[in-house]
């Protein structure tokens, strides 16, 4: 019998003789199935892409919108000209996604995996037969995914610790160092001699001892307790604070409480209950009861000490112990003045600012910082912005002036102490400010440590619209400048600027660059015409923002964000809030946050941890404000929830509140690609960036808030602060991805890392205990700002043992 040789291929719809061993409807059944996917992908693209395009964005969308529907028509049809144009798209859409992306892998992701993913599709065996194509074998399918999965995973953003060989030899036991200041040291390097941790042994590090605070959230209490303390450690007693301002003193060796003083705070209404470190002192009478003094400032208004040695009140100190801090603030709510930062001991006192909740109204309580005798208590001098030259303590301070919610630092030889200013209420209007609001706000402030008087001012941000306070503890180290070396303070802010200054004059040691910023204020208000930038010095969590950059788990989240950008306004850093959205970009939470940074003083780096996420802010009318129930927190009936802080701000005695939100895509993501978050390292002699890398792993994060699980590092904001040591080692955790790394100083490289029971949004330290061991400490009690209340847990990492020779 005569047989009739066919094509196997032939273009349109395959012929009916076509597929006579193998029934062809459930094969046309799947390649139907896959337009079916397809379909409303492509209106998505095809519609969006067009609106993209009217906005003057980018045609890609539009035009893959339009060839997925063609591939779809055919495809339904069975023609195979529809995988044909299907697999041009994805050709296109890679050349694109690299031209638009430059290679980097977290920004190609939503570009090509959903995608290609979805062309995968094409090539099972039943679709193929069902547009006439025939099947590929299973194992080069196979092979092909996995390869691709091989590359993808092996980018540069897949980070895991490079391990050490366990056969190092063990040191042996050091000699025991301390960590006396919350920065360790007055001047907040956050550098520690001991170095028996070194960049060889320190992937054996293991849990040597835990200590619970107990601390959990009180019933008509703060909702959000946040545990970001760093303990101090005299001798072998470390001291810290629980989020109510709890005092401990443990065994630095074993974690032992030796004894626990509670003061029993009120936190009636308050949005965050927080204690961030407290300060100690030594008389020359040490001996003597209250000798060794723990000063503690508290978040309802009161200045503490208690004996270092047993934890009994210091009862020849103010009141019983303790002083007022409201004397001369006036009658105000507790929820709006308190303390959430650890006082500083500088000369013959204690200093101590203030915190009060950004945008509630425009006289909030004065942000006056004041000095009290260490011993007494009694006020030695206070640093009122309202009235500079004073100096002496008043009856009255009057409100509405910057405040020093961080924590100072000081130069004991200069006599002076640094105070780092927040912005003047209200954060979002300045129009109706005083001179000295404007002066201070967002200012460095040099004031004499015995009269409270200012030698010097540096204002990082003009008349400042956008809550970009000074956060960061301002830190002393010393710089290079031609052959000599000069006592610098080197301070980051939240706009991610780095500034060095001459800590005795604040004259820059960088260069400082006045540049012309965005205009246009809303009504009654107006905008500085420059602002200054440290154009000599790195600059952090500062990237430019274009279309390009915007991001998404999908095509299609990411075609959102993009349609979003460019709807919003932003005109580049320092664009002005007005009545429409407009991006704000670093953030309002930076940039550089209160962790600062770290210093290296033998290598001569500096280590900063920045977060690099926009905000998005709208100013609201009076109306407006009235209609969604904004009223200053402490009036009755206004709840501390974090909800009612999504809503906005009220601004009560400004002509508008505010709302601000994260740039988030409808899936919750970010909108901006990552890193959200980085640790960089800049040599201090050249003032160039050594390194700069991501920190923080995908697997924290996902769509929806749910984790996706992915052991990727991906960079992730963070909150807290990093140490070095001598031996050339950072240590950080800061991130929501519960984790405390080491990382080589000098390189960036991940050494060791280690899952906390939870995450750590608090400066690390570190010191070598009585037993001759070198101990890394962390607080980890999760994210205050996530109200998640996790467990508050210090946790004490050491060598699994020494040796004794």
């Amino acid at each position: 019998m005569e047989r009739t040789n066919m094509p196997e291929h032939l273009p349109g719809p395959a012929p009916a003789g076509i597929g006579r061993n193998h029934d062809i409807r459930p094969s046309r059944i799947a390649v139907r199935v896959v337009a079916i996917l397809l379909a409303p992908i492509a209106l998505v693209l095809m519609v969006g892409g067009g609106q993209l395009l009217l906005l003057g964005g980018s045609p890609y969308y539009m035009v893959a919108g339009l060839l997925i529907a063609a591939a779809v028509l055919l495809l339904w049809r069975g023609d195979r000209r529809g995988a044909w144009i299907y697999g041009a798209m994805l050709g296109a859409t890679l050349i694109w996604a690299l031209w638009e992306s430059g290679g980097d892998l977290w920004a190609l992701a939503p570009r090509i995996i959903g995608p290609a993913i979805l062309g995968l599709l094409l090539l099972l065996s039943p679709v193929r037969r069902g547009y006439g194509a025939r099947p590929i074998h299973g194992g080069w399918f196979i092979g092909g995914g996995i390869l691709a999965l091989l590359l993808f995973a092996s980018g540069a953003w897949l980070s895991q610790p490079i391990a050490t060989d366990n056969a190092v030899a063990l040191p042996a036991a050091a000699p025991p160092t301390e960590w006396r200041q919350w920065g360790n040291g007055a001047g907040g390097d956050r550098f520690a001699s001991a170095a028996q941790l070194t960049p060889a042994n320190v992937a054996r590090l293991q849990p040597a001892w835990s200590f619970e605070t107990g601390a959990k959230p009180r019933p008509g209490g703060a909702g959000a307790l946040a545990f970001e303390a760093t303990p101090i450690k005299v001798g072998n007693r470390l001291f810290l604070c629980s989020p109510h301002n709890v005092i401990f003193a443990l065994d630095a060796t074993t974690g032992r409480q030796l004894w626990r003083f509670d003061p029993h705070t009120k936190d009636m209404g308050h949005a965050f209950a927080n204690c961030r470190g407290v300060a100690y002192h030594a008389f020359a009478d040490s001996a003597a009861p209250c000798g060794e003094r723990i000063y503690s400032a508290t978040i309802d208004a009161r200045l503490i000490a208690v004996d270092a040695r047993t934890g009994a009140r210091c009862r020849d100190f103010g009141r019983d112990g303790e002083v007022s801090l409201t004397d001369g603030i006036g009658n105000y709510s507790s929820v709006l003045y308190y303390v959430t930062s650890t006082p500083v001991v500088s000369g013959n006192v204690v200093v101590t600012g203030s915190y009060g909740l950004d945008g509630q109204k425009m006289d909030q309580p004065s942000g006056v910082v004041r000095g009290y005798d260490l011993a007494s208590g009694e006020p030695v001098w206070a640093f009122d912005p309202a009235d500079p030259e004073r100096g002496t303590p008043q009856a009255r301070y009057a409100p509405g002036t910057p405040n020093m919610w961080s924590v100072a630092s000081s130069d004991e030889r200069l006599g002076l102490v640094y105070l780092p200013f927040g912005v003047a209420t209200p954060d979002f209007f300045g129009g109706r400010r005083s001179p000295g609001a404007e002066r201070f706000s967002n200012a460095i402030v040099a004031v004499d440590n015995r009269t409270g008087r200012p030698r010097w001012t540096f204002q990082t941000v003009h008349h400042d619209l956008w809550d970009y306070d000074v956060a960061s503890q301002p830190v002393l180290t010393d710089v290079r400048v031609g052959d000599r070396m000069i006592p610098a303070l080197v301070s980051i802010s939240k706009t991610g600027q780095s500034f060095v200054l001459d800590r005795a004059t604040g004259r820059p040691l960088s260069p400082v660059v006045e540049k012309p910023v965005p205009q246009g204020a809303a009504p009654g208000d107006w905008t500085a015409p420059t602002q200054p930038f440290s154009v000599g010095m790195p600059a952090f969590g500062a990237r430019a923002l274009t279309e390009a950059t915007m991001w998404g788990l999908t095509p299609i989240d990411q075609l959102w964000c993009r349609i979003a950008f460019r709807k919003l306004r932003y005109d580049g850093a320092f664009t002005p809030p007005r009545q429409d959205w407009s991006i704000q970009y670093p953030g309002s939470a930076g940039g550089v946050n209160w962790g600062s940074i770290s210093i290296d003083r033998q290598r001569r780096i500096m280590i900063v941890n920045s977060t690099n996420m926009p905000t998005l802010n709208h100013l609201i009318s009076a109306k407006e404000v009235r209609a969604l129930g904004l009223a200053p927190m402490g009036t009755p009936g206004q709840s501390p929830s974090l909800e009612r802080f999504r809503l906005g701000v009220p601004q009560t005695g400004a002509p508008y509140g505010a709302q601000n939100h994260m740039f988030l895509s409808p899936l919750g993501v970010p909108c901006i690609q990552p890193p959200f978050g980085t640790l960089s390292a800049v040599d201090l002699d050249s003032r160039k960036l050594l390194w700069s890398k991501p920190i923080g792993m995908a697997d924290s994060m996902g769509p929806m808030g749910i984790p996706s699980r992915l052991p990727f590092t991906i960079g992730l904001p963070t909150l807290g602060g990093s140490i070095t040591t001598a031996s050339g080692l950072t240590f950080i955790a800061s991130t929501p991805d519960r984790r405390l790394r080491a990382i080589e100083t000098a390189t960036g490289r991940l050494l060791w890392q280690t899952m906390l029971p939870a995450s750590a949004n608090a400066t690390p330290m570190t010191y070598v205990g009585d037993d001759g061991r070198q101990y890394v400490v962390i607080a980890a009690g999760g994210s205050a700002a996530l109200a998640s209340n996790e467990r508050n847990v210090l946790v004490a990492y050491a060598l699994p043992q020494i040796s004794r020779r």
